[in-house]
């Protein structure tokens, strides 16, 4: 059983692991950001725009996992997500998730700040942004859409689970054990080390031997290293969720699966997965994935256009393979850019 007493061994783990961060930093692995600046912030999440002008393609937030640092979005300049989408003439936002001392956010508080930076960027352009998501991420911007699809203009979900239950994956034995035993009686947040014991324990073919062999495989090929070396540094970049988000997410999520049944209650609204048809949405899905299963990221959408990645190496976890990949920029992104040019809703 997890006791609050274990936690500041798990922190004082994270503390190590953001040390061998800025060792490797310093050895030339930190990531090239792009400039951003703060245009709203909150207790919960800050909202950053990248560049100083409005893009003639629209607006667009991205939506990270709120687990980890956001900057996997924009690891180096070759494969960076928000690189590309500003080229293409998009205004970029990022929501990037912060770290309260209280730790008091649950699922319906992520949701609301979410929300809350739709107005923000509606406010700005006069139209609906285009909402892209990764992994956990991915499924908060499909719940905001679901309660909010006048808000949205399209969705674009990149390795987002939708369905658990039965459809959940690797991380399925997670629902077998009670809050009591997940998160003790804690209301601080939850250690990033102690997520990442628990997803090497679920998944340790993606987690622990899947990146030691992308490194052997990634060594001969300097470019693949570089990404591979970076990806690796952000994984040692802890971040410490609280723990009523985790503890909903894996409740009403994991267990009871309330999205997929249309039983999910936000904000004081239902959030019906199946409202995301009135929504253009696009999915870029990995189909040999455990973590994410394709019946997980797929069966719920009834007209979404599909985009496969196919693994490849120098990309550390393949997880993050459709945002840091070489192959996944130069064949997916063009087309998936294409996608987010076409016909606006609200236009």
């Amino acid at each position: 059983m997890i006791q609050n007493s274990m936690f500041p061994m798990f922190f004082m783990s994270d503390a190590l692991r953001r040390w061998l961060g800025w060792l490797l930093d310093d050895s030339g692995f930190a990531p090239h950001e792009a400039s951003w600046h703060v245009v709203l912030a909150q207790p919960d999440l800050r909202l950053r725009r990248y560049g100083e002008h409005a893009g003639t393609a629209g607006p667009v937030l991205i939506v990270p996992a709120p687990i980890k640092r956001p900057y996997i979005f924009d690891l180096l300049p070759e494969v960076s997500v928000i690189r590309r989408l500003t080229e293409a003439g998009f205004s970029v936002y990022l929501s990037e998730w912060c770290e309260e001392e209280s730790g008091s956010s649950d699922l319906g508080n992520s949701v609301g700040s979410l929300r809350s930076a739709l107005e923000k960027i509606a406010s700005e352009h006069g139209r609906a942004p285009i909402v892209v998501g990764h992994s956990l991420g991915g499924t908060l911007a499909a719940i905001l859409a679901a309660i909010e699809p006048l808000r949205v203009d399209k969705l674009v979900l990149i390795e987002a689970p939708l369905r658990f239950g039965e459809q959940t994956g690797a991380l399925r034995p997670i629902t077998a054990y009670p809050d009591s035993w997940l998160f003790g009686e804690t209301i601080e947040p939850i250690p990033g080390s102690l997520l990442d014991l628990a997803s090497v324990a679920a998944a340790p073919e993606e987690f622990a031997f899947g990146r030691w062999a992308d490194a052997w495989a990634s060594l001969p090929d300097v470019e693949a290293f570089a990404i591979h070396a970076r990806v690796i540094r952000w994984s040692l970049d802890e971040f410490a969720p609280p723990a009523p988000l985790l503890q909903s997410v894996v409740d009403l999520l994991y267990r009871q699966d309330r999205f997929a049944r249309n039983e999910l209650r936000v904000l004081g609204r239902l959030a019906r997965l199946d409202s995301l048809a009135e929504i253009p949405t696009a999915a870029i899905v990995d189909y040999t994935s455990r973590l994410v299963p394709p019946s997980s990221a797929l069966d719920p959408l009834s007209s979404a256009t599909v985009f496969a990645y196919v693994p490849e190496i120098g990309v550390g976890l393949q997880h993050v393979g459709p945002l840091v990949g070489r192959r996944a920029h130069r064949e997916i992104w063009p087309r998936v850019i294409a996608w987010m040019r076409g016909t606006h809703r609200h236009a």
